[in-house]
């Protein structure tokens, strides 16, 4: 009985909350989304006063973020997720597979 509790105990710890749960939902409905080039399913999932900023310092708004996903239809795939909740705030953590217009040139980040 005891090693039944320990190994109950044990695999709770791994349960995603629904917390979790909900951010993986949102951002699988982004990748879809981003990958469709669906800007009505993008403008739901982003924040009106959002300030996406790429890491060339490029800033943009969340119509100019919504025109640029729309236009280049994100090739990419993501690999070992980690989200982590904070309160009212979440982080993911992933390793993505991007590939360029004609697809041949694959970068993993």
């Amino acid at each position: 009985m005891r090693i039944l509790l320990v190994l109950f105990l044990a695999l709770s710890a791994f349960a995603e909350s629904a917390d979790e749960a909900a951010v993986r939902t949102a951002h699988e409905a982004y990748v879809k989304a981003a990958k469709t080039g669906d800007a009505a399913g993008l403008s739901k999932l982003f924040a009106d006063n959002l300030q996406y900023s790429h890491s060339s310092a490029k800033l943009e708004n969340k119509a100019e973020a919504i025109a640029a996903l729309v236009k280049g239809k994100s090739n990419f795939e993501v690999h070992s997720q980690k989200i982590s909740v904070y309160g009212k705030t979440a982080t993911i953590r992933a390793k993505v597979t991007a590939h360029n217009a004609t697809g041949d040139i694959p970068l993993t980040i």
